[in-house]
């Protein structure tokens, strides 16, 4: 006798297979719909799930509050066959409207995750980077800005603290958000929101060096990480970004637009043991940042003392 769950993997592979011999090479995969930034494919494959939550370890991470650390996953059967799991999240995981603990996927699904992050499961025809008339390093651009993206960024920073950490190498990271971005962006409409990030990633790009690691790490908040830097240096680097967005004219039908940003930074250090330390570190000196208020910085503790000896006065 089969049991439900087994029926309804068999029509899930059935509707499977006929998607992918009717629309030519489909594969299954996530996208993940935003209002803000362009939408994001995550391909899914049978030997790799993809986990989703805050915790920028997941493969699909979601800034948002509403969403758990670790908030579920979307698994891949030998046969074709997608389950979404939620994984003992906060406020739950939905398909289509109906809260669910194990879901099989079909094309066309919607699910929520959070209070408003919406991701669609559906089979997409994966162009080859020859026919898309792109290269391998377009991938690891952003669209909007040309700087890294988040994906590449987090690869690199594990990469880089490994080698820091054999070689007993100087790295550090810096975090940033725009200040009141969802103000300018309502105020002054989306255009000039995107202008804004764009100028930005350019201002922020001048007075960085090539090797740094510069990536838009989420919709207002980017992402730098520096190499064999010290202190120092880091600090008065961090100072100099949040000054040129500060005094830089910004502006909209001839009337200047103030801009300004909350920053975070902190470097390796003995106690930590993998580049998700140096991750949380940062995030949590941003946090301090945010609630302390606009045009400030906060770093670790040897950072926050030498910047108080180059007698900064916006320190949180």
């Amino acid at each position: 006798m089969i049991n439900d769950e087994d029926e309804i993997i068999d029509r899930a592979d059935d509707h499977a297979v006929s998607v992918g011999v009717s629309g030519g090479p489909a594969m299954p995969c996530i996208v993940h719909i935003s209002d803000t930034l362009p939408d994001t494919v995550y391909w899914l494959s049978a030997d790799k799930e993809l986990k989703i939550g805050r915790a920028p370890d997941n493969e699909l991470c979601i800034r948002d509050q509403s969403v758990s650390q670790i908030h579920a996953r979307v698994v891949l059967t030998p046969k074709g066959t997608a389950f979404v799991e939620d994984l003992g999240s906060t406020n739950g995981t939905f398909v289509n409207g109906e809260k669910v603990v194990r879901h099989a996927l079909w094309d066309g699904d919607k699910i929520h995750i959070g209070r408003q992050q919406v991701l669609k499961f559906c089979f997409r025809a994966k162009a080859q980077p020859e026919a898309a008339g792109s290269s391998e390093s377009d991938a690891t651009r952003d669209i909007l800005t040309g700087i890294y993206t988040k994906q590449y960024a987090l690869t690199r920073i594990e990469k880089d603290f490994i080698r820091a950490k054999m070689r007993h190498q100087d790295l550090a990271l810096l975090m940033f958000d725009v200040d009141g971005f969802d103000e300018i962006r309502e105020t002054h409409g989306p255009e000039m929101g995107d202008r804004v990030l764009c100028e930005i990633a350019r201002l922020v790009s001048a007075v960085l060096r090539r090797e740094d690691v510069f990536a838009r790490y989420d919709d207002h908040t980017f992402m730098v990480l520096l190499r064999n830097q010290t202190e120092a240096t880091v600090v008065a680097l961090v100072q100099r970004i949040g000054r040129v967005a500060k005094f830089h004219s910004f502006s909209r039908e001839g009337k200047k637009i103030r801009v300004t940003l909350s920053l975070g930074i902190s470097s390796i250090t003995r106690k930590m043991k993998n580049a998700m330390d140096l991750i949380s570190d940062v995030q949590a000196c941003l946090e301090k940042s945010r609630r302390a208020g606009r045009d400030t910085i906060n770093g670790s503790q040897s950072l926050r003392v030498i910047h108080r000896q180059m007698a900064n006065k916006h320190v949180a």
